[in-house]
C-alpha cells in the first residue's frame, strides 16, 4: 500500500487542485459549533480562486443545511456547492413516487422534510409501509439495540430500505452517536436490501462530476476513513484525512501517531495520500 504522507496546512498542497471536496461534519464543524481554523481557512481557500464543494452524508437537503451553517455563520461567500446525501435521498424519492406511496421514516423528526412536497405518506405502522427511510436514530442516546425488534418485524415483509447517511458514528460535540449506516448495516446482515446515498457510494460523486468541468484537479477532505476516503480511493481521487474526527484516537497529545494511523490505514486497506491534524492554512 502507498504511504501517506503527514501535511500541517493545507497551503502545501493548495497550488496542485482546483476543487476542493471538504465533509462538514468532523472537519468545518462538530455537529455544535465550527472548528477554530474552519472559516480562516475557507476564506482562505476561496482567495485562491478555488471551488469549494461541500460533500456531506447528513441526511438532510441542501437548503437545509445551508440554513444550519448561516446559524453557525458560515455563509455561502464560503463555498460553492452543498451536495448531501440527503439531497439525493430527496430526488430519488421524488423519482420513484409511483413505487414508494408509504414510507416508514427511522430518524428525528428534523428529517421528517426528506418528503416534503412529494406524494408520498408517512406511516407509523410498519405492516402497511412499502419503502423504509432510513435517515439516523430518533435519540441521541440510542444504541443498535433499540432498532433491532423494528427492524426484524420489516424484514419479514421484505421492505427495502433507504439510508440517507453511510456513517456509522458521529462525533457530537464531544460525545459518539450512532449513525444510520449502522442501523443499515444490521438490516442488510438480516437480509434487507438496502440502497445507499452519500460517500462513499458512487451517486454523490457523479452527482459533483456533472457540475464541474472535466479535467479538473480534485482533492477530497473528510475525517472517515470508511467514507470520505474510500469513496476518493473509488474514485482515483487524491484525499487528505483530518485526524481529530471519528478516528482520532491515533493522535497523541498535539501530533499524530504514525504507527497507529499505519496501522489503522492498513487494517483497512484505506489510504489518503495525505493526513493532518486539523483543517488549516497556517
Amino acid at each position: 500500500m502507498k504511504k501517506t504522507e503527514e501535511i500541517k496546512t493545507i497551503s502545501e498542497i493548495v497550488s496542485s487542485y482546483d476543487i476542493f471536496f471538504i465533509d462538514l461534519w468532523g472537519v468545518i464543524h462538530n455537529g455544535v459549533n465550527l472548528f477554530d481554523k474552519s472559516l480562516d481557512t475557507l476564506a482562505f481557500l476561496k482567495k485562491q480562486k478555488k471551488k469549494i464543494f461541500f460533500l456531506t452524508n447528513a441526511p438532510r437537503r441542501s437548503h437545509v443545511i445551508a440554513e444550519q451553517l448561516r446559524e453557525f455563520g458560515l455563509n455561502e461567500e464560503f463555498y460553492d456547492y452543498i451536495i448531501s446525501s440527503g439531497e439525493l435521498t430527496w430526488l430519488n424519492l421524488k423519482n420513484k413516487q409511483n413505487q414508494f406511496k408509504r414510507c416508514y421514516q427511522i430518524g428525528p423528526e428534523r428529517d421528517l422534510h426528506l418528503t416534503e412536497g412529494l406524494d408520498i405518506e408517512i406511516v407509523n405502522d410498519t405492516t402497511k409501509a412499502d419503502v423504509i427511510v432510513n435517515t439516523g436514530p430518533w435519540g441521541d442516546d440510542d444504541t443498535l439495540e433499540t432498532y433491532k425488534p423494528i427492524l426484524n418485524k420489516l424484514i419479514k415483509r421484505k421492505v427495502m430500505m433507504i439510508c440517507s447517511n453511510p456513517d456509522k458514528k458521529v462525533i457530537r460535540g464531544e460525545k459518539f452517536m450512532i449513525c444510520a449506516g449502522l442501523l443499515a448495516e444490521y438490516y442488510e446482515s438480516i437480509g434487507g436490501i438496502v440502497q445507499y446515498f452519500g460517500k462513499p457510494h458512487k451517486q454523490i460523486y457523479e452527482y459533483c462530476f456533472n457540475i464541474i468541468e472535466k479535467d479538473s484537479n480534485i482533492i477530497v477532505i473528510g475525517d472517515s476513513l470508511d467514507n470520505d476516503i474510500k469513496g476518493a480511493n473509488l474514485q482515483n481521487l487524491d484525499s487528505v484525512l483530518i485526524t481529530d474526527g471519528i478516528h482520532r484516537e491515533v493522535n497523541n497529545n498535539n501530533d499524530v501517531d504514525k504507527e497507529k494511523l499505519d496501522g489503522l490505514i492498513n487494517k483497512k486497506n484505506i489510504c489518503p495520500k495525505y493526513f493532518m491534524r486539523k483543517l488549516t492554512f497556517n
